[in-house]
């Protein structure tokens, strides 16, 4: 593809992909726990397993199925898969079938994200430090999800509050995996797994894993999964705590979108930091970021403004963090491996220190739960709090000097 046109069709790539998680992760929680009843222990381990899914479908998916068929079309494939199983899971009321299909939609959702960036440094090879201008209209995408639900809810917001609404997004999700598969299949194909045509790779991925074995990609990929360990926290507990203190089900998801608002800048402007300030800055000023977060929601629940503030940062603390580690991971792939390698960090950040972190949390609010009581969300914050302050003061010590982008 040129160049404008391959950044024009990636990002729409990004929007439809990211409208689809956006429609149901930042509410999934407060859906399993008001709409299903289930525990936070319950809630932790749905969204914990959907995390090992991350550990166990890119064996498939990286190391099968991108011998046989490109990155595009895999995309295209996953997304009929995840409406499918959307359309099933919201049928389901009990915990373990819930369980079971929310763990099957997340082993073909999940290979998604490391996909498009796979895809997109596939397109656009040269333009690494722009990452961010392409991976922005991802958070664009999950802004449109959240003010879309709330002003389709409009109209019946006299309704009940008993009367949950939150089903809907199940259905806005399906519908939105079965737009992007359509849409994967208008994307060029690109490298098939870095291969000239032709020839042919030997099944187990040893340069991607050696690249992996690199001490500083080690690091890196440590790093990130302690930093989603910490983030797991904010996915499971934010939308049930802004319930508890008073935010309508309707507001819940655009009061959380002012997250998104500031990312969208710090997206466009983050290869600028990158140069400017170095790689290291930028995750130290975004590990700083997710503290005041946390402090904020941990002491402020009886103030909107404090509320509102710890939230607007959240976007800004996930790009700074999570996309610069990408963007630093990508610095040592070549064509080949490329996906192999985006695969693997994922199976470290979104398996491992997903599934830890998202049980964690779930034990953790049930830990400061009373029997019949409402949850001390103050105490869950600031275990979050203290965890965050230890991984940026490790960050600090042990950040690897020779990682550039």
């Amino acid at each position: 593809m040129r160049m404008k046109y391959a950044k024009t069709r990636l990002s729409l790539m990004m929007f439809i992909q990211f409208f689809v998680a956006g429609a149901t992760l930042p509410v999934l929680s407060l859906y399993l726990k008001d709409s299903l009843s289930f525990t936070g222990a319950q809630i932790g381990l749905v969204l914990g397993v959907s995390a090992v899914s991350s550990i166990v479908s890119p064996m498939f998916m990286t190391f099968v199925a991108d011998r046989l068929i490109s990155s595009e079309r895999l995309l295209c494939l996953l997304n009929v898969a995840s409406g499918v199983c959307m359309i099933i899971f919201a049928a389901q009321t009990e915990f373990y079938p819930v369980l079971l299909m929310y763990t099957v939609y997340s082993v073909v959702q999940n290979p998604t994200v490391p996909l498009l960036s796979a895809i997109t440094f596939n397109h656009a090879p040269t333009e690494r430090r722009k990452f961010g201008n392409i991976r922005v209209w991802g958070t664009i995408g999950w802004i449109a999800v959240a003010w879309m639900f709330s002003l389709m809810t409009l109209k019946d917001a006299v309704a009940p509050e008993s009367v949950s609404r939150l089903p809907l997004l199940l259905n806005i999700s399906a519908i939105t995996s079965f737009v992007m598969a359509a849409y994967s299949l208008t994307i060029p194909k690109g490298v098939k797994n870095g291969l000239p045509a032709g020839e042919r790779r030997e099944f187990f991925p040893a340069s991607a894993f050696k690249i992996m074995l690199k001490p500083q990609v080690m690091t890196l990929s440590i790093m990130g999964a302690a930093v989603t360990f910490s983030d797991r926290f904010y996915s499971v507990a934010t939308a049930p705590f802004l319930k508890q203190i008073g935010f309508s089900e309707r507001g819940i998801m655009p009061a959380m979108s002012l997250g998104q608002i500031p990312e969208i800048f710090a997206m466009g402007m983050l290869g600028y930091f990158l140069k400017k300030w170095g790689v290291k800055a930028v995750l130290l000023v975004g590990m700083v970021m997710k503290i005041y977060r946390y402090a904020a929601c941990a002491f402020g629940e009886s103030s909107r403004f404090l509320i509102y503030s710890g939230l607007s940062v959240h976007g800004l603390a996930y790009a700074f963090t999570l996309i610069t580690a990408v963007i630093c991971l990508d610095y040592f792939c070549d064509e080949r491996d490329r996906s192999g390698v985006h695969q693997l960090y994922a199976v470290l950040t979104g398996g491992v220190g997903g599934f830890l972190g998202s049980y964690a949390a779930g034990w953790v609010i049930d830990l400061f739960t009373p029997p019949g009581g409402a949850a001390n969300y103050s105490a869950v914050w600031t275990v979050a709090l203290v965890l965050s302050v230890i991984i940026t003061v490790w960050m600090y010590f042990a950040w690897p000097k020779d990682i550039k982008v």
